[in-house]
């Protein structure tokens, strides 16, 4: 049997009571956390005006209209379930977002899910089943390419595997067998691309989030092409011209179908609790570390110095300063994280998007310090990633004392080292009730929290349209 026949096969036979009771719990928290994120996604993202107001995408697939399936977020409208998929990932693509360890956001697979969940006027239970299902083999097959190789050939983990996830998530929910299942991965797997050097400066390009966008628009479409009928290639993960090989220098075909059934990768994700890419958090938590344990302040720092391994350093670590007038570049700005951690301290930057206002992006102590900071490669990192997100932070005060701290990856939200309940509720109200009218914030937050109770998640999605 193909790797791609036992994933079609396990994706096929999974029921919701095969889940065990902490799988749907904390399933059902990731959909919450990334729903409520989607929902108004655009309201809190200041730099939305230059990023997605001005390329238009929710405007456009309104405009574009067509079969009424699933809600657009902010629209007010329904559009076709894979153009809504495509919008509503680009909206909630971000860095608050849950990111698994093989390298890869849930903000694609999440949004597909309800995207055909909505359209098939699907319950709560079935988008939780469908998330698993998805999540389970888009993480093996990250697993098996390696992102590490990913990222040196070029491409981009999310946008690779992400079309494979969302099309046996959207496959679940069409009721697809193990066949239909097959084909639906086969056509998936030839569609995903993507490219890693998205960090430019003083101007951000817009396509990481395009191509996330498509990854989870091309999943659902896979799905809905294998309903019609549509073969793909038996041999896609085998075949050395296939997707293992086109995408991977040493790949291994064994880690995309190992555990299935038993271990269960979907609790292997790290929830966002600071809004910056996720290489750059060891960095955050590392510096706090320093600075509370010996008291050190901003204006006491000579030099700051973050090691990270060496495929991610270069995504993370431009030496130009991110400009006012495009502060959606901060959060993948290593340096400028740095700086601002260093004197507002990692209270100043959790569950919160202060450090892109223009009045931070341009105190000349920010400025100055970004300077003065340094990110490099460490190959022994290497060992740890991926699977982990480490770091090593070097830290050189005005007085000649030198501070050192590693951080193993096991990061503040990550399984190691989970959010709390309390933690995630905070995360809610802080980010996203603000921006909402109470009653609809509230309203919103009952129904995710009883999310498996939903008949129709309709209900929920009509919710996140409202303008």
């Amino acid at each position: 049997m193909t790797v791609r026949d036992q994933l079609a096969e396990f994706a096929a036979g999974l029921k919701f009571d095969d889940l065990p009771r902490d799988v749907v719990e904390f399933t059902s928290m990731l959909v919450r956390d990334q729903i409520g994120m989607t929902a108004i996604a655009a309201k809190i993202d200041p730099d939305r005006k230059l990023q997605v107001d001005a390329i238009g995408i929710p405007g456009f697939f309104k405009e574009m209209g067509g079969k009424e399936e699933s809600s657009l977020v902010t629209q007010g409208c329904r559009v076709p379930c894979i153009n809504a998929a495509f919008s509503n990932t680009v909206l909630s693509f971000g860095s608050f977002d849950s990111f698994h360890r093989a390298a890869i956001h849930l903000s694609c697979l999440i949004p597909a899910t309800l995207a055909v969940a909505e359209r098939q006027h699907a319950g709560g239970k079935d988008l939780i089943l469908a998330t698993v299902a998805g999540c389970e083999v888009m993480a093996r097959v990250g697993y098996a390419l390696g992102a590490d190789n990913v990222y040196s050939r070029g491409f981009h983990p999310t946008a690779l595997c992400a079309p494979i996830g969302c099309a046996v998530a959207a496959g679940k929910l069409l009721g697809l067998g193990q066949d239909a299942l097959a084909q639906a991965i086969s056509i998936a797997a030839v569609q995903g691309s993507g490219a890693p050097p998205w960090v430019q400066f003083p101007k951000s390009p817009f396509t990481h989030r395009i191509q996330s966008g498509r990854a989870s628009q091309s999943g659902v479409l896979a799905a809905l092409l294998a309903q019609m009928g549509v073969i793909g290639i038996s041999a896609i993960f085998e075949d050395p011209r296939g997707f293992l090989r086109a995408h991977s220098a040493n790949p291994d075909p064994a880690k995309a179908t190992g555990g299935l059934g038993t271990v269960w990768e979907v609790k292997q994700t790290t929830c966002g609790r600071f809004n910056v890419g996720i290489y750059i958090r060891p960095g955050i938590e590392a510096l706090a570390e320093i600075l509370q344990k010996h008291h050190i302040q901003g204006d006491d720092i000579d030099r700051m110095t973050l090691k990270l391994p060496t495929s991610v350093a270069p995504v993370v670590g431009s030496s130009v300063y991110p400009s006012v007038d495009a502060s959606g570049s901060t959060n993948r700005s290593a340096r400028y994280i740095m700086a601002f951690t260093a004197y507002k301290g990692e209270s100043g930057i959790a569950f919160s998007l202060d450090y892109k206002s223009e009045a931070n992006l341009t105190d000349p102590r920010h400025v100055d310090l970004f300077n003065r900071t340094d990110v490099v490669p460490e190959p022994e990192l290497d060992k740890l990633f991926p699977g982990t997100w480490p770091g090593i932070v070097v830290l050189t005060t005005k007085d000649g004392r030198e501070f050192t701290h590693f951080h193993n990856g096991a990061l503040k939200g990550s399984p190691e080292n989970p959010l709390t309940a309390q933690d995630m509720e905070d995360k809610f109200s802080k980010v996203i009730a603000p921006v909402l009218p109470k009653h609809r914030a509230d309203r919103m937050l009952e129904m995710l929290h009883r999310l498996e109770e939903l008949d129709d998640v309709s209900d929920l999605a009509v919710l996140m349209a409202a303008r």
